[in-house]
């Protein structure tokens, strides 16, 4: 499996001579909570959609084309506005929908997902702070039979919550109610002295369930690591390591449970271009190397 990780990342090309960070990987979220790209370098290299395929090669087997792809989309001041995930091809393709809208300070103001003919859409209200204070989910109705330019009814309200902030030294408490005005969660943020975010605890009111966040940070104040905690099994502890190349591009994220490493990935970039090219994921337990190619589709 190491030669074969090898041979891959020599043809791959794995080199890094642009400056600008095209992944952000605030708060160690990057490819896993959208949206995970840097706007200002999207918009900057005028990116109009970045299209993913993937690949897989198992154990004693050859590496094989998946028929799954994604897509992002955005839009020319850089941020992302579509995701489609497709899986199968023609007519039993199925394809997941994300859509995200804006504020205009740039933060999501709704954010839509679904299969047809289910979609559903969270719609959040902001103080003047930023905060999120209310966050409502409906049912959606698609009005056209097609999800490129779909538009989208709200029709009903499935639930919602609201959210009140106690601010203190370091600190930024939310607590969060249910739509009966009832608190349920405490989700409490700890900050150093310089601003960076160090710690997030969230406590269940009724179960008293605990889930402990602790963040580290390398010279050039990107996040380094971030270790797991959590009240239902406190023997375990999972932790997350990043590594960036001289141009502050993250090029690994390595996954621990109790020290133990079960998933790494690898991120590769066009040396020319800067943007993404490649990344490669090896699950420790099966064995299993997956590679996901980008192409870069730019506005005229």
């Amino acid at each position: 499996m190491r030669q074969n990780f090898q041979i891959l990342c020599f043809i791959l090309v794995i080199t890094f001579k642009v400056k600008g960070q095209l992944i952000n990987n605030n708060l160690g979220r990057a490819f896993e909570e959208q949206p995970f790209f840097n706007a200002k370098e999207i918009k900057q290299k005028k990116i109009k959609e970045i299209r993913c395929a993937y690949f897989e090669k198992k154990t004693g087997d050859i590496m094989r084309q998946l028929n799954k792809k994604s897509i992002y989309c955005f839009n020319e001041i850089g941020y992302l506005i579509y995701v489609f995930e497709i899986e199968g091809r023609g007519k039993k393709a199925d394809t997941t929908y994300f859509e995200y809208k804006y504020t205009p300070k740039g933060l999501v103001k709704l954010f839509r997902k679904g299969n047809k003919p289910d979609f559903t859409s969270i719609l959040y209200t902001y103080d003047t702070e930023g905060h999120v204070i209310k966050e409502e989910l409906f049912q959606d109705i698609l009005l056209n039979k097609h999800l490129v330019n779909a538009e989208f009814k709200q029709d009903s309200l499935i639930n919602y919550e609201t959210m009140r902030y106690k601010s203190y030294t370091h600190q930024l408490k939310k607590i969060v109610y249910n739509s009966y005005g009832a608190p349920y969660l405490d989700h409490i943020t700890f900050t150093n002295a310089e601003g960076q975010i160090i710690g997030i605890d969230k406590k269940l009111k009724m179960t008293s369930e605990i889930n402990e966040t602790k963040f580290y940070y390398n010279k050039q104040k990107q996040v380094d690591s971030l270790v797991k905690f959590s009240s239902l099994n406190p023997s375990e502890t999972k932790s997350t390591h990043f590594v960036y190349d001289a141009k502050q591009n993250l090029t690994s994220k390595k996954s621990y449970t109790n020290k133990k490493l079960f998933y790494s990935t690898e991120f590769l970039y066009n040396n020319n271009t800067g943007v993404l090219s490649s990344s490669i994921q090896h699950e420790e337990a099966s064995n299993i190397l997956s590679i996901s190619r980008f192409e870069t589709i730019y506005f005229d």
